[in-house]
């Protein structure tokens, strides 16, 4: 499997899920095994042919981004029969965004030789929950390395490594998802405003939209109704121009 060489397709909102993927890029590496990272905010198509793929993202209210499911099913084709690792990256152990790609991969003729999540620092707490410690995120991306290279190693090694799923949580994930979804429509739209002081107009939040949600009109900021809620835009902004509810936040830095 050395001379292979693997896609790591990933969508990463605030951070973790990178994080995570730039660990299995590197473990791969390290054992000789040649890899792109593909990030779906901004590779629209995945141009060239691999030999396997790794499949990450965060969850959205226990499940993957309608966003990322889409790219996902626009860009693998059926019948290639290639192996992959599919993981997700969140702040409980909860989730089921695996399970819905798995069953998607599987009828494009994918096989999915692990299946698994990675606990990661809450980035959310702008809107809920608390602001994971700096300790507690340490010990967390301290554990997140070591399972990615366990993952590496039974892969490479050809071992199946599937965390199961009920169909029951899959359900309610489903039904949470699509409500939260729905909330996230107009989430920048109703909650987010940008200091033009602060702001340096380098597009960064404008080009790495996930969804194309935002809009640089003569310097000024503006958004649609089709943000997902990723805070991608917040967090990444080198200057941390933007305000949540006219208020300026502690920005998420794994």
């Amino acid at each position: 499997m050395l001379n292979l060489k693997g896609a790591l397709i990933y969508f990463s909102g605030t951070g973790n899920t990178e994080y995570v993927i730039e660990r299995f890029k590197k473990e791969f590496e390290s054992r000789g095994v040649e890899c792109d990272l593909v990030n779906t905010s901004i590779q629209k198509t995945l141009q060239e042919q691999y030999d396997f793929y790794v499949f990450g993202s965060p969850i959205h209210a226990e499940m993957f981004p309608k966003y990322y499911i889409e790219w996902v099913k626009d860009n693998i084709k059926k019948g290639t029969k290639k192996q992959c690792i599919i993981f997700s990256t969140q702040a409980s152990s909860k989730g089921t965004g695996v399970e819905e790609l798995y069953n998607i991969l599987r009828k494009k003729e994918i096989e999915i030789k692990i299946k698994d999540f990675i606990e990661m620092p809450n980035n959310y707490y702008i809107v809920m929950f608390k602001k994971t410690p700096e300790e507690e995120i340490q010990r967390l991306k301290k554990i997140a390395a070591e399972k990615v290279k366990s993952l590496v190693g039974d892969f490479l090694a050809g071992n199946d490594m599937m965390r199961e799923v009920s169909k029951a949580r899959v359900f309610l994930g489903k039904i949470a998802y699509s409500m939260f979804y729905r909330y996230s429509l107009k989430w920048a739209l109703k909650n987010l405003s940008v200091d033009e002081e602060t702001c340096i107009e380098c597009e960064k939040c404008v080009n790495e939209c996930p969804t194309n949600n935002i809009n640089m009109t003569n310097g000024k900021i503006t958004f649609n109704s089709k943000c997902i809620s990723c805070q991608h835009c917040i967090h990444k902004c080198p200057v941390n121009a933007f305000r949540y509810k006219g208020e300026i936040f502690e920005q998420y830095k794994i």
